[in-house]
């Protein structure tokens, strides 16, 4: 594999112009889609969300976004949706997160969200290494702006 500055960014830019071109799914669409790579769910046409996946796992990775069962850490996209509706309504949204989803309120944002993120289609691009799938949903999420609802900010 090359590592040098020049062979990242080309790897980068040529999994980016791959992701550009791949098909627009839909959540029960998922059937051939690769096992290891980046997805990114879309509203609209609008990039929302990037995401990562390896260990065989795509399509479950995705699907698990949506399902009402997920938590914070299975759903993060729909928890940060359900956060800034919570927001907007000026709920408090400074407990921990396993304590936010115990609320009554918020838990009816999130499972909305979840509800959301269901019925948006999402792209795919597969990527087996481990280290340019890391690189690659960085690069994605600047690319495309999705900081709205990603962030790499501990929690």
């Amino acid at each position: 594999m090359k590592t040098g500055t020049i062979e990242v960014d080309e790897t980068l830019h040529g999994f980016m112009k791959e992701l550009n071109e791949a098909q627009l799914l839909t959540r029960d669409d998922l059937t051939n889609i690769p096992k290891n790579g980046a997805y990114v769910f879309y509203q609209n046409n609008t990039p929302m969300y990037v995401g990562i996946s390896g260990k065989d796992r795509m399509k479950t990775r995705i699907q698990e976004h949506s399902r009402p069962s997920s938590d914070n850490s299975t759903a993060p996209f729909a928890f940060n949706m359900a956060k800034k509706e919570a927001i907007k309504r000026n709920l408090s949204i400074q407990e921990e997160r396993r304590n936010l989803e115990k609320d009554p309120e918020f838990s009816k944002l999130f499972l909305q969200a979840k509800k959301e993120v269901s019925q948006m289609k999402v792209k795919v691009v597969e990527i087996e290494d481990p280290n340019f799938r890391a690189l690659f949903e960085i690069y994605a999420v600047l690319v495309l702006n999705t900081t709205e609802f990603n962030s790499f900010e501990t929690h």
